[in-house]
């Protein structure tokens, strides 16, 4: 018969997100503040859609030292159906505090970003059969090593090259001229 484990110490299971509430009394929290101003002068097409907020306790960096510092994360079915809610950004709740106010909306702007609204062909929203609109989220348009950002500059290159290919008054391979 095998040995009985006996628990060092009986421990609950840790929470690592906190919703962050929208108002406390009848101010709007700073998260929510850079949001909606987001939304309104730069993201005008997500202002019908519900995004909660909430931070991410306890995010370490990756074994390559990078720290998340945010996440857009798309509602599922039935997570619509329980909050109502058609993304959360999650921020994290150690690195937030220390960033400056434009580091802050940068995130913000950042993870809003992602969120991106499927449409029809003629522009329209895509919306499922219950009304709501249909969301996918966005991947990054560039994806670099700082150390290549730093000797060839923040050009992306993918879209430099797609531009290219499709131009003919742009080929990739220039000819030399004869004479």
């Amino acid at each position: 018969m095998g040995r009985r484990r006996v628990p060092k110490e009986k421990k609950g299971k840790r929470v690592t997100v906190k919703l962050i509430a929208r108002k406390i009394g009848e101010k709007i929290t700073e998260t929510y503040k850079i949001m909606e101003g987001l939304i309104k002068t730069d993201r005008a097409d997500l202002k019908d859609l519900k995004i909660g907020m909430a931070w991410r306790l306890g995010w370490r960096a990756d074994p390559y030292g990078v720290l998340t510092l945010g996440q857009c994360r798309k509602r599922g079915d039935l997570d619509r159906e329980l909050d109502d809610y058609d993304l959360v950004i999650l921020l994290n709740a150690e690195a937030y505090p220390a960033l400056q106010d434009r580091e802050k909306e940068r995130l913000i702007y950042h993870e809003l970003m992602h969120a991106q609204i499927v449409t029809y062909a003629d522009d329209q929203p895509k919306k499922n059969d219950r009304g709501r609109i249909v969301l996918r989220i966005r991947k990054h348009d560039i994806s670099a090593f700082r150390s290549e950002l730093q000797k060839y500059g923040d050009e992306n290159l993918s879209e430099i090259a797609k531009i290219r290919i499709v131009d003919a008054d742009s080929p990739l391979i220039q000819t030399a001229p004869t004479g």
